[in-house]
């Protein structure tokens, strides 16, 4: 049976204390990271979030900060490297834009992942205002279906109209329609709320133009979703069975801190091994898996990785390992 985790970004991402049970129930382990490093929760569930972390369901992963998203990701995905056992499943949940390359990056280094995006908190509070039609509905409306165009267009651009006559003329070229036909899809579009009007004056609302041109029509494209309900709705929920699968985390006691002696003069030969080798050590950090498994074959390496990568002993960009020079102080 493939194991399966949840990947929770934080960041304008926030669940409710119910949310995670609901995950916890039906996963053996939830890892959780923030890029910006902030962590805010209710101190009534603190106690019960607490728990969780000493019992290893809830892993909250290191993070890095940095201008380069790429580096971020990379520290995150080399963490999950270590800790998630071969053929593990992995459900993302962002609300970043740039979570699609969080997915790439997993998926390039062997990990199953499948990624479900949701609204920003603070944009999901704005937008369930707002009523847009039904998919079915546009795609039988003929002036509804102008405006999805006209939106997928304007979108793209950095010049938008900013008075009723430029903004007639604007759809008329982008959509070749009459005069007539342009001046009612104006109307469609400030009573849809996408264009706001200001006697002759108008501007666009950025999140709901937004929400009309990520819109996706065609019945096979993944929806975003709304909220964490939403998709929590979407988890392909494992079945529940009499005996979960114990998760491999730094935050299991059982696991770490009852070998944490044998971990530390394993280090050691560890490092003593590696330092043998000089300029050939692997670059690749399963090759280097690989090698620790052969040299070490009664030894947890998965375990033994995350040590070394907590420690700064190793780092992996997400192309190579990097090893420390502190490796061969010590």
């Amino acid at each position: 049976m493939t194991a399966q985790a949840v990947l929770l970004d934080l960041q304008n991402n926030m669940p409710t204390a119910q949310l995670l049970r609901n995950i916890i129930e039906h996963y053996p382990v939830l890892y959780l990271f923030n890029c910006q490093g902030n962590f805010e929760y209710s101190l009534q569930d603190l106690t019960e979030f607490s728990s969780w972390i000493s019992s290893g369901q809830v892993v909250i992963l290191d993070t890095a900060t940095s201008p380069q998203k790429e580096f971020e990701y990379a520290v995150i995905v080399g963490q999950l490297m270590a800790l998630l056992e071969d053929d593990t499943h992995v459900e993302i949940i962002s609300a970043q834009g740039s979570s699609e390359m969080l997915l790439n990056m997993m998926q390039e280094t062997g990990i199953q992942a499948n990624l479900i995006q949701v609204q920003p908190a603070e944009s999901a509070v704005e937008l369930s205002k707002y009523k847009m039609p039904s998919i079915e509905k546009i795609k039988t409306a003929p002036y509804l279906q102008m405006v999805k165009q006209y939106c997928d267009a304007i979108a793209k651009t950095t010049a938008k109209p900013q008075t009723l006559d430029s903004l007639k003329n604007s759809v008329a070229n982008i959509l070749h329609v009459l005069p007539e036909k342009a001046q009612h899809l104006v109307g469609m579009l400030i009573n849809l709320k996408i264009v706001k009007r200001y006697d002759e004056q108008i501007n666009f609302r950025k999140k709901v133009l937004k929400k009309w041109s990520q819109l996706r029509l065609d019945e096979d494209a993944v929806p975003v979703s709304k909220n964490m309900q939403d998709a929590f709705s979407q988890l392909n929920l494992p079945q529940v069975v009499e005996e979960k699968a114990t998760p491999i985390t730094p935050n299991a006691p059982q696991d770490l801190y009852a070998n944490f002696n044998k971990i530390d003069l394993l280090q050691l030969q560890v490092m003593k091994k590696l330092h043998e080798l000089k300029e050939k050590k692997p670059k690749d950090i399963y090759a280097l898996r690989d090698l620790l498994e052969q040299l070490f074959p009664k030894s947890d390496i998965r375990l033994l990785l995350k040590e070394l990568i907590d420690k700064g002993y190793i780092y992996w960009n997400g192309h190579e390992v990097l090893y420390s020079h502190e490796m061969f102080l010590n």
